[in-house]
């Protein structure tokens, strides 16, 4: 099966790698904003994605992006539309180098639907997957408006409504489309009511060689709760710091790692004088994974939320988890009985879900459960589960 993946170096890296040793696929991956593994920049920079050294990475396209993304810190201009166009230019140059047709082409959507179209038209034959990794940006708004409303924020700060047309656009006409959860699925068949929609959960990508066993965790009091992500109104942290604010008196201990959102900053402020709370700040993901193992409890109460990595990291360490019903990881989390899933937008949810984990033979219970799950994802890797989409459009 001749396959064409064109993405950036997201859950992409991974999927590539379980695909490349697979014998029953033959698979090209074009990527950007990555360093070859080994290399001397993988060594100076070990904290940015690197691929193997058959990944054909744009160099060009990974220094222009960069600098787009960090002028649009300092000068006001439309982002999306420069990044759509670099990124259209670079994907278009790779579709034009090969002739022959492939059985599947699997892409990021948002960074060559156009440069898709045109291939489509001289490859009749060949099947064409959408990757979508994030909710419908009119879903997304329709969650968030009120809460900025709130805080007296505008809307169009959001990057969801800032890539809005562009987002909308990468999807038009789309035949086939691969989403992460169900919860992913059920939002875009709303929308997109002709277009058949596969949902293939990430799981797990890393394991640790070393595993940390439940028993081998240190339990002793407060207890120890954390949270990896952007320090934002979309990530539900003032429900979390609510709920903290709440716990005052109770034995728990809150550390936030990220950074906080550069629009939202004064709301966050507020909480910046909470004893049981500590904002530690944007760190390197090889640094978090170090942390990883001192906490209990890892808590993500996102408003909305596809399918987060970073709730996939907590549970490789064994750390049980506390969502929301608006984050996709909800269907394993609900599957193998390893963490709380709570109403959204709800501290007093958040509140009982950790009085719940405070009990230490049920977060036992629920960490030798996590160990059922991961099993399961040797079993059942995320790239095999795409490779089964991948004959399934073949078949059709």
């Amino acid at each position: 099966m001749k396959t064409l993946l064109l993405a950036r170096p997201d859950h992409s890296t991974y999927l590539y790698e379980g695909l490349w040793k697979n014998p029953e696929i033959d698979i090209k991956f074009h990527t950007f904003s990555a360093f070859k593994k080994g290399s001397w920049l993988n060594k100076c920079k070990p904290s940015v994605k690197s691929v193997n050294s058959e990944v054909e990475i744009s160099t060009i396209f990974t220094l222009v992006h960069r600098f787009l993304y960090e002028l649009q810190k300092s000068v006001d201009f439309d982002y999306y539309e420069k990044e759509t166009q670099i990124a259209e230019y670079f994907f278009n140059r790779i579709l034009q180098k090969y002739n022959d047709e492939f059985d599947v082409v699997h892409y990021w959507s948002i960074y060559c639907y156009q440069s898709i179209r045109d291939f489509q038209q001289i490859n009749p034959k060949t099947k064409f997957l959408a990757d979508v990794y994030a909710a419908h940006p009119d879903y997304v708004r329709e969650i968030l408006e009120p809460e900025y409303d709130k805080y007296g924020l505008s809307i169009k700060n959001s990057h969801f409504v800032k890539s809005r047309d562009r987002d909308i656009s990468s999807l038009e006409g789309i035949e086939n489309m691969l989403v992460p959860s169900q919860y992913m699925a059920e939002i875009y068949q709303k929308y997109y009511q002709n277009t058949k929609i596969f949902t293939v959960g990430y799981g797990l990508f890393n394991y640790d060689e070393k595993p940390i066993k439940s028993s081998e965790r240190v339990f002793n009091e407060p207890l120890k709760l954390v949270f990896v992500g952007n320090i934002s109104i979309e990530k539900g942290c003032v429900y979390l710091l609510e709920a903290m604010e709440k716990l005052s008196n109770i034995n728990v201990q809150l550390d936030l790692i990220g950074e906080i959102d550069k629009h939202q900053k004064d709301i966050f402020l507020a909480y910046s004088n909470l004893k049981n709370t500590q904002f530690l700040g944007k760190l390197p993901n090889l640094k978090i994974l170090e942390l990883l193992p001192n906490y209990h409890i890892f808590v993500l109460p996102s408003l909305t939320d596809a399918y987060s990595l970073a709730v996939s990291e907590a549970l490789t360490h064994k750390l049980p988890v506390i969502i929301t019903e608006n984050v996709g990881n909800k269907d394993d989390v609900r599957k193998f009985n390893i963490g709380k899933i709570c109403k959204v937008k709800d501290s007093d949810a958040l509140i009982e879900a950790i009085f719940s984990l405070q009990n230490e033979e049920y977060r036992q219970y629920l960490s030798e459960n996590i160990t059922n799950f991961i099993e399961d994802n040797k079993r059942n890797s995320y790239s095999s589960k795409v490779l089964n989409v991948y004959k399934q459009l073949l078949v059709n």
